[in-house]
């Protein structure tokens, strides 16, 4: 009977392959998830934004835009390679189609936000940019908008407190028709996030706070909500981006 002296083979640690794989699995039903839910908004939109308009042409061009500023906010995810996007970031492209470096300011600490808030916040703030085009501070050479955000103490938990302020516009009526536009701004927020929204139609302009629990902007997978310390040199135009 033979007797073994050597054995021969090859060992290969595929952990990382492993890991690899499963982190590509979690991105893209992820990306999945998102794009169904993507969908589903766009179709409600469509059907809402229809009963708003009285002729196809005027349902035509605000359903573009409301789609395309759904599709800015995917494709800054896209950019990033990651689930979230910089507030700042979302904020400037949403007004990137209506405003100018001299009459859009923009500023408040360094926030990440996760997709599904992204995909909200994006809409609401599409909706106001829209106003101010039409009727209040983007519609005059005058006028302008700033936009802060802060982290503030609630009730029962802190928030991130958004502020939107129209200054130097044409007179606003007290009592705007209430289309399909306000409604998202009204009440998206809070269906979605159970945050609070304070839209006041002053004479002076629009006035837009907005508060979200900073449970609902924190990224799912590491429970943490993605800051950097607040720096006034933030507080800036929208030359760099626009």
């Amino acid at each position: 009977m033979g007797r073994l002296l050597r054995l021969k083979g090859l060992t290969l640690d595929v952990t990382a392959r492993k890991e690899s794989e499963d982190q590509q699995s979690l991105l893209l039903a992820a990306l999945d998830q998102r794009v169904k839910n993507l969908l589903a908004r766009v179709a409600l939109m469509a059907k809402n934004t229809r009963q708003s308009f009285g002729s196809i042409d005027e349902y035509v061009r605000a359903l573009d835009r409301r789609i395309q500023s759904m599709a800015d906010a995917h494709a800054l995810l896209s950019q990033n390679r990651s689930d979230s996007v910089h507030l700042a970031d979302l904020i400037r492209r949403q007004l990137a189609p209506d405003a100018t470096d001299a009459n859009a300011i923009v500023g408040g600490p360094n926030v990440m936000l996760p997709a599904p808030a992204a995909q909200v916040l994006a809409m609401v703030l599409h909706e106001l940019v829209t106003n101010a085009a039409r009727y209040g501070a983007l519609s005059t050479p005058h006028g302008r908008v700033e936009v802060d955000w802060s982290l503030a103490p609630g009730e029962d938990a802190a928030n991130l407190c958004i502020e939107w302020s129209e200054i130097g516009g044409p007179t606003v009526a007290p009592s705007p028709i209430c289309r399909y536009g306000v409604g998202i701004i009204r009440d998206l927020i809070p269906h979605e996030f159970g945050g609070t929204v304070d839209l006041a139609f002053a004479s002076d302009g629009v006035r837009c706070k907005i508060q979200i629990p900073l449970e609902a902007v924190r990224d799912e997978h590491t429970d943490k909500l993605h800051l950097a310390p607040s720096d006034p040199a933030l507080r800036r135009s929208l030359a760099s981006t626009i």
